[in-house]
């Protein structure tokens, strides 16, 4: 008897402290952790209309939409670029470029939930849109 009440316990115990920490949904507005070879990059995720936009020190380098294939890990696709995007339990997550940090992953960061975006107009977009070219 006293090990039925012990399992219990303990079964509970391993359930609420599990329901403590969900898994975070990708949504918000996400930076590299630091400069990345003098570049900040910058993620934008429109959770509702499942939309993402990628910037470069904020000049927008592309635009595409998202689907989560299982829980926590998300399938990014535009006209550029395809990659995934593996969700940590801290809201973080690594991306690959190849032109940057020598083709090692960036850390991203979570800086809010809500999605930013930038007015300013820049004359050398392209250049950064370069950055993304295989």
């Amino acid at each position: 008897m006293r090990k039925i009440i012990i399992t219990t316990l303990v079964s509970s115990i391993i359930l609420v402290l599990a329901g403590c920490n969900p898994q975070p949904k990708l949504r918000g507005f996400y930076q590299s952790e630091k400069d990345v070879n003098g570049y900040h990059i910058q993620l934008s995720i429109q959770h509702d209309d499942k939309v993402f936009v990628e910037f470069i020190d904020n000049r927008e380098v592309d635009k595409g939409t998202y689907e989560e294939t299982e829980v926590g890990k998300y399938l990014m696709t535009s006209d550029k670029q395809e990659f995934t995007i593996d969700l940590n339990n801290d809201n973080s997550f690594h991306i690959t470029l190849k032109k940057l940090n020598d083709g090692n992953p960036i850390n991203m960061i979570n800086i809010g939930d809500v999605p930013g975006t930038f007015s300013t107009e820049f004359d050398d977009v392209e250049e950064y849109k370069a950055l993304l070219d295989e």
